[in-house]
């Protein structure tokens, strides 16, 4: 085996392994690598003397025998289940073996062993699962479209169906031997189906129990242990029913927080949980009983599967937790709406509808003022002249230089005018009128000139005249649509004003929440190094007695030496005593 080869290593050990024509026990260094259980005659011996491929056989734990007490075996077989016909099919593991039959040091090297094969065997058939992580059972099941553990469901549904009227459900044990013969088929992959003439309730119950005490990590993950126990402690001394409520909604605000299988399988247990105690008059396990029962099961510290003293220390925080969690489970299990709306900053509020909001810093009046006009932009130039010519429109001036002609229209007007007064003063002699309004050659070319210009003129001024009175109304309806814009900016101020208002409280809740999360976790220490002193104390104590029993019993010791040395001396003296 290479270098590579060994770090691929699952497992390895010593075992004895039976072989040989009188079947005799010969010890091995066995290595599980993949899907291969390899064995060697030594420990640093690169090449093997055999190997066992695993995929397609079972392993078994063989039944205690009382005339070989120190024998603890198990057995690699071909798994005659998973062959369409076993009767003409292959049934040896190997071509020299028809079982592999191995000797452990101790059950509990022996329940590694089977265990880490049993993981190669049937992990990916979703067996395997005591001892193995939710995430990784829960990986296979995604795959059937699950969000349980089969297991869970199958329990859960037989204890529903007949067992929440069973007294002491949960609380009296079920037949090991029957026990051991479940999980052995549920992790040989096999979907176990239970039936009310097979199996009973305390033995259903407890197979649930074991599933999830041989987790790796408890339903709730240990990295939130801490947030978790302070809610308890937080609820544990609430003083008054608003205390009780804050405790409750901080615990329905943390679970969706944990991962999404494991709230799922959470939630789905405790409302069985809540079932089964809704019937504790007929079953007596009322919510604090099923709390207690459960609690090292929902939550536990990393440090505690190997402190006993620390595990009891923390009981009651756990079994206040589990009662919070089965009691509101109504209230507790809601799962969070995600929203999927990206969040900008909090103050910089848009409008619901889409109009335009007035932003001083960055609006351009004439931009606006081109685009509401025209449809686009206009070149400032040509804008600026608009202006200026709407400007004396107002002023009451005309927009025509004092310089050039008035308009054609009103001159004939006036020849008209004159015309008619010519006629009048035509009742006078030719000289008379010659004298007050000589009259010279008219020019055909001068007349032609004049309709021509006052056409142009005519065209020029209703045409200014029209553009005016368009940039007024214009104008009109931008000094509208501001005053509506500085209106609407009025009120998001006020919005914005009423924002920071929040988020101050909210910064004063989230410090008084901190204030208050410190004192607790203060207080929690201090109870551990309380009951932590109140044991070492207690250890000490026995110390002492024990040492001081020790020391009794050291001179009772003594005393009986030297009584027996008088005795023997009064032998050789006086002889033996008559009986």
């Amino acid at each position: 085996m290479n270098a590579a080869q060994r770090q691929r290593i699952i497992r390895s050990g010593w075992l004895k392994k039976q072989g040989g024509m009188v079947r005799t026990w010969h010890r091995r260094w066995f290595c599980l690598n993949n899907d291969f259980l390899f064995y060697f005659a030594k420990e640093d011996d690169s090449k093997p003397l055999g190997c066992i491929f695993l995929p397609g056989n079972r392993v078994c734990e063989v039944p205690f025998n009382p005339e070989e007490p120190d024998k603890c075996l198990l057995e690699i077989s071909a798994d005659l289940s998973l062959m369409e016909d076993p009767g003409k099919g292959q049934t040896r593991v190997t071509s020299n073996h028809e079982t592999y039959l191995l000797w452990a040091a101790n059950d509990e090297e022996r329940q590694k062993w089977i265990k880490n094969i049993r993981k190669v065997m049937y992990s990916s058939f979703g067996g395997a699962i005591f001892g193995q992580s939710l995430e990784e059972t829960m990986a296979f099941e995604h795959k059937l479209n699950r969000r349980l553990p089969y297991i869970m469901e199958q329990c859960v549904h037989f204890l529903t169906k007949n067992g929440l009227d069973v007294e002491g459900i949960f609380r009296l044990p079920g037949r090991n031997l029957l026990i051991k013969e479940l999980k052995e088929r549920f992790d040989s992959a096999e979907r176990v189906v239970f039936d009310i003439e097979e199996v009973d309730v305390h033995t259903v119950a407890s197979l649930l129990k074991l599933y999830l005490r041989e987790l790796p990590q408890s339903v709730i993950p240990a990295e939130y242990y801490q947030k978790f126990m302070n809610i308890a402690l937080r609820y544990q001394s609430a003083q008054t029913p608003e205390d009780k409520q804050k405790a409750i909604f901080d615990l329905r605000e943390s679970l969706p927080d944990i991962p999404t299988d494991n709230f799922h399988i959470l939630s789905f247990l405790c409302k069985f949980l809540a079932l089964v105690s809704r019937n504790s008059e007929v079953n007596k396990m009322t919510v604090l009983n099923i709390a207690t029962v459960f609690g090292p099961n929902i939550i536990r510290n990393v440090s505690e599967a190997d402190s006993a003293e620390l595990l009891m220390a923390t009981a009651d925080i756990t079994q206040q937790l589990v009662f919070m969690m089965i009691e509101y489970e109504k209230d507790v299990f809601v799962e969070k709406q995600v929203d999927t709306t990206p969040v900008g900053n909090l103050l910089d509020l848009e409008p619901e509808d889409n109009t335009c909001v007035l932003k001083p810093t960055s609006l351009n009046l004439m931009d606006c003022i081109n685009k509401e006009l025209f449809g686009s932009e206009i070149p400032a130039s040509e804008f600026e002249e608009l202006l200026a010519l709407q400007q004396l429109s107002l002023d009451g001036v005309s927009p025509i230089a004092e310089n050039k002609p008035v308009a054609p229209v009103r001159r004939k007007k006036m020849a008209n005018r004159r015309g008619e007064n010519r006629k009048v003063v035509m009742s006078g002699t030719e000289e008379e009128l010659e004298t007050h309004f000589p009259v010279g050659p008219e020019s055909p070319d001068s007349e032609n000139q004049d309709s021509e210009l006052a056409e142009s003129s005519d065209s020029l001024y209703n045409g200014q005249t029209a553009v005016e009175l368009d940039i007024h109304s214009k104008c009109e309806q931008l000094e509208q649509q501001n005053k509506t814009l500085q209106e609407r900016g009025v009120q998001q101020e006020v919005k914005i004003n009423e924002m920071r208002m929040k988020i101050a409280r909210l910064e004063r809740y989230m410090k008084e929440l901190t204030r208050s999360n410190s004192v607790i976790v203060q207080r929690y220490e201090a109870r551990i190094s309380t009951m932590d002193n109140a044991h070492k104390n207690a250890i000490k104590t026995l110390q002492d007695k024990l040492k001081a029993e020790k020391k009794s019993t050291d001179e009772a010791v003594k005393r009986v030496m030297i009584l027996q040395t008088q005795l023997q001396h009064y032998h050789l003296k006086y002889g033996e005593l008559p009986e």
